[in-house]
């Protein structure tokens, strides 16, 4: 698939893109990002930008909207709606770093939709409207099209359109649509190589046939982001069809080592799929506030959802009492507390996890208590 600048270019007169390049030309080129680790607890603008207010060309058939990035329970999550905006029938986010990076290990935990028509990403990209170097489009990719989200596709832009061939398909052992996973690439002067769970799956060298991005010619933005495809990309990723609810990528972490020497990491020690943790947990209210639900996600050490897992938790504070339930086939569990008519702080604390079969490891979970205030 043929990819296109992550720019805010749609109806951009000739006249006015001639100017931008110009004005990005006459720039300073930035100064290369060191390496870094972000959990996505929270939105940091001091690293990142959510993109908000314009839309990409054609194939993208959604409008960039920053309430469509949102953290919660550890995780970042980018929203497909039918929001209409900007012309486009859909709304959805992307999140993108304000710097840029070279040469280095850039690795994510993340899951994808499995929706046909639709696109879940991690890429680095640096365009005619961004002062990465040269002004060239310049961009290495890790996509899901999620008409099948046991392939991923990998791709990559050297100093303008990439020649015929640059894509390639990576077969999965398993549905990325189904857990989180770590996905992987290592960009050097010499190429790029791509990773899976910190497995070495695709391999590209420089060559003066197939030439790879360089850190000389343009620095990159770390960039992800979540669009429905319009009609001229149904080919390659199906046909898109709102189905009614809304649509979500989720983000675990995102990390960059800087240098040609980094080394991708390899999941967890002791991560198995016999392993199982709380991977979130979020509250919520009724509209009396008198009662609340936690919901809490159950993963196994691969990243994957727990089906049957019996959950138990504690209520203190505003809210008192022991409850308990059994996730679904997502993972997922809600459970309701008992009424209370007290104001102020409750805090829900889960106390156990069983599996059959499973251990519960309470060390990995990126969860354990929440507060919510009545």
């Amino acid at each position: 698939m043929r990819n296109v600048p992550m720019i805010p270019r749609a109806l951009v007169p000739a006249l006015a893109l001639t100017l931008a390049l110009a004005a990005a030309s006459s720039q300073a080129a930035p100064v290369a990002q060191g390496s870094f680790r972000d959990d996505l607890t929270t939105i940091d603008p001091a690293r990142w930008m959510r993109a908000d207010g314009w839309t990409n060309g054609t194939p993208f058939n959604s409008a960039w909207k920053a309430d469509h990035i949102t953290t919660s329970t550890s995780l970042l999550s980018l929203r497909l709606d039918n929001v209409v905006a900007l012309g486009k029938p859909y709304s959805s986010g992307q999140y993108q770093s304000n710097g840029y990076h070279g040469y280095g290990c850039y690795e994510a935990r993340m899951r994808p939709v499995s929706a046909s028509g639709v696109v879940s990403s991690f890429f680095t990209f640096a365009g005619p409207y961004d002062n990465g170097g040269n002004g060239l489009h310049n961009e290495i990719d890790i996509e899901f099209v999620g008409a099948n989200t046991r392939r991923l596709q990998t791709n990559f832009w050297a100093n303008g359109a990439p020649k015929a061939g640059n894509e390639y398909t990576v077969a999965l052992p398993f549905d990325a649509a189904q857990g989180l996973h770590q996905y992987a690439f290592k960009w050097t002067s010499k190429g790029i190589e791509w990773f899976v769970d910190g497995v070495s799956v695709y391999k590209v060298l420089d060559s003066a046939g197939k030439p790879t991005p360089k850190a000389s010619d343009s620095l990159q933005k770390i960039m992800v982001n979540l669009w429905p495809v319009d009609a001229t990309a149904a080919g390659w990723a199906g046909a898109f069809s709102y189905p009614g609810t809304p649509l979500s990528s989720t983000y675990d972490w995102v990390r960059y080592t800087a240098g040609e020497t980094c080394a991708v990491s390899l999941p967890a020690a002791g991560s198995t799929a016999a392993d199982v943790h709380v991977q979130g947990i979020e509250l919520t209210l009724n509209a009396a506030k008198t009662q609340a639900t936690a919901r809490v996600l159950v993963h196994n050490g691969l990243g994957n959802p727990v089906q049957s897992a019996a959950v138990t938790g504690t209520w203190t504070g505003a809210i008192t009492g022991t409850v308990k339930g059994l996730t679904d086939a997502s993972g997922n569990v809600g459970i309701p507390s008992a009424l209370s008519t007290k104001t102020g702080s409750a805090q829900f604390c889960v106390s156990g996890v069983v599996a059959a079969g499973l251990g519960y490891v309470s060390t990995a979970n990126a969860a354990a208590c929440v507060v919510i205030t009545k």
